[in-house]
């Protein structure tokens, strides 16, 4: 059916969106009137991302009808569904859900295609609450937690390995009731589906799969961290869980082989595993390139080349900084955006970017961030700005080097009303100041932020100090997070290492952070308590902060935007090079 369709023609494209329930109504003349969102957000797709009639309409259109055939293969292998009359459904007044096919282009991460796949999906977003739902929060790890992990990783020359599961949260069983449409193209009339299994699309398919994980795990001896609920321990493997893709990590290959084979449905479990390379190389489009000098380097060029290639910079010269210097206004008088791409996509790209692999960028991506929903031609500008620095950039990532040493540090700056005099001075938004810090495990960063403050700080030493406080609240739990793994692999852990430094370049916010009962000034006096929770951390001797030179501040680049040598000098102590 769906081969025989002709793609280029209105009547059946009309046709295809009303069997998918993605067209809401039509003008007399019989012209696509108003698109339900889902359409418009296939419309708006990447090109990895084609909707059913960009699929079949495609080069690769063959490769999307095999996967379509081994989606419903294995949905019916493992009883996902039972085919039921229409009648059944509307007896019991349940709602029979819609139903669509969702396909990708799963890439490499140096951006070649690696597979085609096509899922299909209930419509999770027609599901009423408290009857075909309940609960729907499921956590992921974070990326905080899988740098920790590589890092230990090389200091301690663990082994490590990646598996993922095949059909994931079609492994767990569904409660509720819940009936649904076939599948465009398998169709047959008067039938539809009662759903066995956590298919996925429904709202409570990742908790429900996340759950069965977390059950399994923890019959074989595995517990869940307090600080990362997706990171799992057990007496001789380390396990980090992202969805349905799993880092395991030991000292002994053999310990993470057995972890393996009592899961494997062919060995005996209860789950059919998929396996990547024996070692870890790629996790969530991130390349780990394992370097002579036992270093690694995490790289995105599959994402920057989509970047380069959204933006249309692939002929243009490069530039050595991602900002101005100064700072991105508002430019609510200038020039309305009017370039053909879209803003908010490439700012998310960039985000997942600068978050994962190029901290480098997080100042520049951030101040964009701010007008998403208000763009102008500037704004543009300032990220096509970025796009070129990718460009002279593309085959840098962040290099993973760390110390013998497992010292938790934290290195804090603010950039005191960094806006005023490029905004409004009536605009209160224009007096705020920027939070920059960034936690290192063996000088290796492994958590990074660039923000503005929710607050207006009335001096420097306020900006710098609700900027300490702020970065201690990421730091503790770290350090949490390490006693615990540390405890796990037995590392014995010197008087050093177990005090983290906090380095701030701000004399005043140095010494009213250092002072148990510090002394309260017109200057001082008005700050928030909030803001003082963390000098008893300091008195109990687990943090001390010390002053370090600005030329040295790492933290300095997430604040401002700083000229070529002074920039250049900054990433050449954060990531390496």
């Amino acid at each position: 059916y769906l081969a025989g369709l002709d793609w280029t023609n209105t009547a059946d494209d009309t046709r295809l969106f009303r069997q998918l329930g993605l067209l809401m109504e039509e003008d007399e003349d019989g012209f696509l009137g108003e698109f339900h969102p889902l359409a418009l957000m296939a419309k708006a797709s990447a090109v990895d991302s084609p909707s059913l009639r960009e699929a079949m309409a495609g080069e690769d259109r063959e490769h999307f009808l095999e996967a379509m055939k081994k989606e419903i293969d294995a949905l019916a292998e493992k009883n996902a569904f039972i085919t039921v009359a229409r009648g059944k459904a509307v007896k019991a007044g349940a709602k029979v859900l819609g139903s669509m096919w969702v396909f990708k282009r799963k890439r490499y991460p140096d951006g070649s295609i690696r597979s085609h796949k096509a899922r299909w999906c209930p419509r999770g977003d027609q599901q009423r609450e408290g009857i075909d739902f309940f609960e729907t929060y499921a956590p992921v790890v974070s990326w905080v937690t899988v740098r920790f992990m590589l890092v230990l990783s090389i200091v301690l020359h663990l082994q490590t390995r990646q598996v993922d599961y095949t059909l994931a949260f079609i492994h767990a069983d569904l409660k509720e009731a819940v009936y649904c449409e076939m599948p465009e193209g398998f169709r047959q009339a008067g039938s539809i589906l009662l759903l066995k299994k956590s298919v996925y699309g429904l709202r409570q398919s990742p908790l429900n799969w996340f759950k069965k994980l977390r059950g399994a795990l923890m019959s074989r001896g595995f517990v869940p961290c307090t600080i990362d609920p997706c990171l799992f321990i057990s007496p001789t493997v380390i396990c980090v869980v992202y969805v349905d893709d799993c880092l395991l990590f030991a000292r002994d290959a053999k310990e993470i082989e057995k972890v393996i084979d009592s899961l494997d449905r062919k060995k005996g479990g209860e789950f059919d595993l998929g396996y990547e390379d024996t070692d870890v190389a790629g996790f969530l489009g991130i390349q780990l390139q394992k370097n002579e000098d036992k270093t690694i380097e995490l790289k995105q060029l599959g994402l920057i080349d989509r970047i380069i290639a959204v933006l249309g910079l692939e002929t243009a010269n490069g530039k050595d900084t991602p900002a101005e210097f100064g700072a991105l206004a508002k430019d609510e008088a200038g020039e309305p955006p009017c370039e053909a791409w879209s803003y908010p996509s490439v700012v998310g790209m960039m985000m997942y970017l600068a978050a994962n692999t190029r901290p480098d960028i997080s100042f520049a991506v951030h101040q964009c961030a701010r007008f998403t929903h208000r763009a102008r031609a500037s704004h543009e500008q300032a990220l096509k700005r970025i796009g070129r620095y990718l460009v002279k950039t593309r085959d840098r990532g962040m290099i993973i080097a760390p110390t013998t040493s497992l010292k938790l540090d934290c290195y804090a700056d603010a950039d005191f009303a960094g806006l005023y005099g490029y905004e409004t001075e009536q605009d209160p938004s224009s007096v705020k100041s920027r939070t920059g810090y960034v936690c290192t495990l063996g000088n290796v960063p492994i958590l990074w932020t660039s923000k503005l403050q929710s607050e207006i700080a009335l001096s420097t030493l306020e900006a710098e100090y609700i900027d300490l406080s702020q970065a201690m609240r990421e730091l503790m739990p770290l350090r949490d997070l390490l006693g615990v793994v540390s405890q796990s692999l037995n590392l014995d852990r010197d008087d050093k290492t177990l005090i983290s430094t906090v380095w701030e370049d701000n004399n005043g916010a140095l010494g009213l952070a250092k002072k148990e009962a510090p002394l309260m000034t017109p200057r001082t006096k008005h700050i928030a308590i909030k803001y003082h929770w963390f000098r008893s951390k300091i008195v109990k001797g687990s943090v001390e902060i010390e002053h370090i030179n600005t030329l040295i501040q790492k933290a300095d680049i997430f604040t401002k935007g700083l000229r070529r040598v002074d920039f250049e000098g900054k990433r050449k102590l954060l990531q390496g090079w």
